[in-house]
């Protein structure tokens, strides 16, 4: 929450250049799920900040939007998001 999510390359970068032994999630502060569901696609980081921010579970935080999406990708005939949400849903179980 003191950082703007953009910036995350910059953190990236600075765990690149660092000697840090740290993981690269733990560098971030994300838990691991937060990390599996980033890298699998950046644009996801909003909805991992608004979990955080509304202190909801993180899996509960993408049903809510593969819901969400579905409709929108029903109406809008586009799968490739709704798909590729179903698929991190089901790994988390």
């Amino acid at each position: 929450g003191e950082v703007l999510a953009d910036e995350i390359d910059d953190f990236v970068e600075a765990w690149h250049m660092s000697d840090s032994g740290e993981q690269l999630h733990d560098y971030l502060g994300m838990t691991w799920q937060e990390y599996s569901l980033w890298v699998s696609d950046a644009g996801y980081l909003s909805l991992i900040l608004s979990a955080r921010h509304r202190k909801q579970v993180l899996v509960q935080a993408v049903n809510d939007n593969y819901l969400h999406s579905k409709r929108d990708i029903i109406a809008a005939a586009s799968s490739a998001k709704l798909a590729q949400l179903q698929s991190w849903v089901a790994q988390q179980e």
